[in-house]
């Protein structure tokens, strides 16, 4: 393996891996002003509204099923081979809406736009684990979280823009993530998953894969709160903003705009937050600033009010995902990284699948301020659990060191935790060049 000091970190590799990050978000903002060409296309299809309206979930629950195994995948193809696999299955999918005849071959293409997705996802978190740690790590997860978020406004803007000339021009928009092939074949390094710890004596059975920490699990579930959060703000914000405050569609999309730059302008300053306060610490703040968020949107009485919630809230989600994903990758050992990898974006993905499950049986019944009123006691609840976990993991450390308490102690022990910028990290996952024969070689 590679020392970090000699590990490439050019600028093209970075930003290839920003980019790479930004394809999740491409994959259901860019088609959703479609849909109504879509539907009024295939009007004579039988169940044509319901079969429209899958083209934005399908690539969603193919992500979900898939990415449990997407880990195995990457460390048996290798990272590189791995993502630049997942790009080509992006481009090729998520076009095929473009020429496909009818809708159920497109919901075909939108499966393996899916399973790009999951490669890209998993392979692309995995190797920034692989190349950076500390608070270059946490800078480029938060650049990436950044990206992600301005790319969705220019796409949500572009996708509708588009779908104004002619709906199957939208799908043309993926084929950039085949594009992406090309850097990534040309800053991207060769490497391949660090192997498991070997046995200590000789004829000794090898290690078993490590239990996922009860630290991972509550990330994993915090992203999946989360999304679920995120989610129900696209889902029924333009319902409050149009039928409620007679506003005009074009509101609805700047208003939540408003929402996702906050995000995007937050992440970018993930490594300095981190800096300040642990995991726990940021995920229960993150839960706070969306639970007041949703507090505001239950008693909004009219746009500028809604735009104030907006913005709490996507301060929140700011934190959230950096976060989130750095908390995941500095826990997974190295060897099965890519496994973690998996587990976070099917987390991810899960609650965007849910989010419109859990909240419309809850409009149907309460309307949509009240049901964001319920929305914003459950976030509240989760924010004082995660606090709480903090402070006991805060005290079972405390006591295993057998220093003083000291309510600042997650903080301090989570600042010193992190490895200065290009300082040596145990079990790093990635080599430069793999050995002679393996069949996991990118």
């Amino acid at each position: 393996m590679t020392s970090p000091s000699t590990r490439p970190t050019g600028r093209g590799q970075a930003a290839t891996l920003v980019l790479a990050g930004t394809l999740t978000i491409m994959a259901g903002a860019t088609v959703a002003p479609a849909i109504p060409g879509i539907r009024e296309a295939f009007a004579d299809t039988p169940n044509a509204d319901l079969l429209a309206r899958m083209i934005t979930t399908t690539h969603a629950l193919a992500i979900v099923l898939f990415s449990p195994v997407a880990g195995f995948v990457v460390e048996r193809l290798g990272r590189k081979r791995a993502l630049v696999t997942g790009m080509l299955a992006f481009g090729i999918g998520g076009s095929s809406g473009a020429y496909l005849p009818d809708l159920t071959s497109m919901l075909v293409g939108r499966a393996v736009l899916g399973i790009g997705v999951s490669l890209i996802m998993t392979s692309s978190m995995a190797m920034i684990a692989d190349l950076y740690e500390g608070t270059d790590r946490q800078r480029l997860l938060g650049r990436q979280a950044a990206a992600g978020s301005f790319g969705g406004v220019v796409l949500l803007l572009g996708g509708g823009a588009l779908a104004g000339l002619d709906w199957r021009v939208v799908f043309l928009v993926y084929l950039l993530g085949a594009l992406l092939v090309i850097p990534a074949l040309a800053f991207l390094p060769k490497g391949r998953t660090a192997k498991a710890p070997a046995p200590e004596r000789k004829g000794a059975a090898a290690p078993a894969t490590p239990k996922v920490p009860a630290g991972t699990l509550a990330a994993l579930a915090a992203m999946m709160l989360g999304q679920v959060a995120f989610y129900s703000v696209p889902v029924q914000v333009p319902f409050l903003v149009e039928d409620h405050f007679k506003a005009a569609a074009v509101v609805s999309g700047a208003v939540m705009a408003v929402q996702t730059f906050t995000t995007g302008m937050v992440a970018m300053r993930f490594a300095f937050f981190r800096r300040l306060a642990g995991e726990y610490s940021l995920a229960a703040l993150s839960f706070l600033a969306i639970g007041l968020g949703y507090l505001v949107l239950a008693v909004a009485p009219g746009i500028a009010v809604l735009v104030v919630a907006l913005l709490i809230m996507g301060t929140g989600l700011g934190f959230l995902m950096p976060n989130l994903n750095n908390w995941v990758l500095a826990e997974a050992p190295a060897h099965v990284r890519a496994r973690y990898a998996g587990l976070l974006t099917t987390a991810l993905f899960l609650g965007q699948f849910l989010a419109p499950v859990l909240t419309q049986p809850l409009v149907s019944s309460l309307g949509i301020q009240p049901t964001f009123a319920v929305v914003a006691g459950a976030a509240l609840l989760v924010a004082a659990a995660y606090h709480l976990g903090g402070r006991r993991v805060a005290g079972r450390e405390r006591a295993a060191a057998g220093a003083p308490a000291d309510p600042d102690a997650e903080r301090k022990a989570g600042k010193a935790a992190e490895p200065a910028a290009g300082a040596p990290a145990g079990g790093s996952a990635l080599t430069t060049e793999p050995s002679a024969g393996s069949p996991a070689t990118s």
